[in-house]
């Protein structure tokens, strides 16, 4: 069925908002201020979708999208839009997130810092049926891909050397790259396959091959990680080690994070989250101590070894629950936390307020769930700034840095 449309705003998803038959209507690929025909692809009491097949009225922020898979693959909600509409976008939706559930006022979020528009993953995952790709938009079909515009050039000389290989047996196939093209490809088998054909014939194209079976990681060749470097720290990202996606947007957010903290080198650090280290190490030489916490072994066994690749002498990791283990720390100046999509657990929040630092940054990229966490916060900490950046372009995502002061 299709109908026309006129769409007035945009939802916290990137998706343009009309009315049809007297229900709210949420429509892939629109704009607001357009009027467009739309399919209606799902129509019952609770939602009713469409998709844009056809622009009568055009918002002058829309673009034609430079991905040729933009309109089936799952991966990007608003390449359609210009960048700077895309950046105003993120900005206005976390203003009235954060302003609807925390009462927090959009003044208090300073600004958004833009990043690469293109050429900016360090790590894609792919599924695998004969060749690889993205599941198609709220499918398990898979789009064929040759190519991901948004993932650093040597990933994509890795797809489509992929696309030439026999690839049965293998379920999926993650690849990641640092900026000095340092490369690993990490091929999850489901079946017996064939270990020397995959050596043979990537061999050309990466530094690394693992082959993960029955939960084992089997390093084929090369060290088993790669090396990135942000300023002056050295990082190693194992295979199954959280690495922010976007390095030089991570950059950009360890120096607010930095700017946020204001250290002076008597400051008492918790890292919470810590993944393999990042965040803790970056703030180290301006630190008295800093403790990362980190339930991934993996993770931390690479933040380990990035302390003493830094040559660092200040900083320790410890592989525990966060909800569970930070009953015992006192004296903390500053607490960093950066949790799952789904923030903080209640436990933790309340052994922050236990431990009661001078300040918390909260880095954050689900404005809803950070929403949630400051309205508890607050009851004891005030919130001075919020910085965004935009961690992930062409998609509705973004990361958000908070400023927390105790009162």
């Amino acid at each position: 069925m299709k109908e026309i449309i006129n769409v007035f705003k945009l939802d916290h998803f990137g998706r343009g908002i009309g009315h049809y038959n007297g229900k709210v209507l949420f429509i892939d690929d629109a704009l607001d201020n357009e009027r467009v025909e739309a399919e209606i692809i799902d129509n019952n009491k609770k939602v009713i979708s469409g998709q844009a097949i056809k622009i009568i009225k055009s918002n002058s922020e829309r673009k034609i999208p430079e991905c040729p898979f933009y309109k089936k693959c799952g991966g990007c909600n608003i390449m359609h839009m210009k960048y700077p509409k895309q950046l105003n976008f993120k900005l206005n939706k976390v203003e009235e997130i954060l302003n609807k559930f925390a009462n927090i006022d959009k003044s208090i979020i300073s600004r958004i810092i833009p990043t690469n528009e293109f050429n900016y993953r360090n790590k894609v995952t792919l599924k695998v049926k004969d060749r690889v790709g993205f599941y198609k938009k709220k499918t398990y079909e898979l789009v064929y891909i040759d190519k991901c515009i948004i993932a650093l050039p040597e990933i994509n000389k890795i797809i489509e050397k992929l696309n030439s290989l026999k690839l049965d047996g293998i379920e999926e196939i993650v690849i990641r790259s640092t900026l000095k093209n340092e490369t690993m490809v990490i091929i999850k088998a489901i079946s017996n396959i064939d270990y020397n054909y995959y050596e043979t014939n990537l061999k050309k194209f990466t530094n690394n091959l693992i082959i993960i079976k029955d939960g084992i990681c089997n390093v084929i060749f090369g060290k088993g990680y790669i090396t990135e470097k942000i300023g002056e720290y050295y990082y190693k990202i194992a295979p199954l080690s959280f690495f922010q996606v976007n390095t030089n947007g991570a950059e950009k957010l360890y120096n607010i994070i930095k700017e946020y903290a204001q250290l002076t080198g008597v400051e008492n650090i918790l890292d919470l989250y810590c993944g393999t280290g990042t965040i803790g190490i970056y703030l180290s030489k301006q630190a008295k101590k800093v403790t990362g916490i980190e339930i991934n072994h993996n993770a931390v066994e690479c933040a380990l070894d990035n302390v003493k690749v830094n040559g660092l002498n200040n900083v320790d990791f410890i592989c525990k629950d966060v909800s569970k283990s930070i009953d015992d720390y006192q004296n903390i100046d500053l607490i960093v936390v950066d949790p799952p999509r789904a923030g903080l657990k209640r436990k933790a929040i309340d052994n922050i307020l236990k431990i009661k630092p001078n300040k918390i940054i909260y880095v954050s990229c689900n404005p809803s769930t950070l929403a949630r966490d400051l309205n508890t916060l607050k009851n004891e900490y005030s919130v001075e700034s919020i910085t965004l950046i935009d961690m992930f372009p062409n998609t509705y995502h973004v990361e958000c840095v908070c400023l927390l002061s105790f009162r």
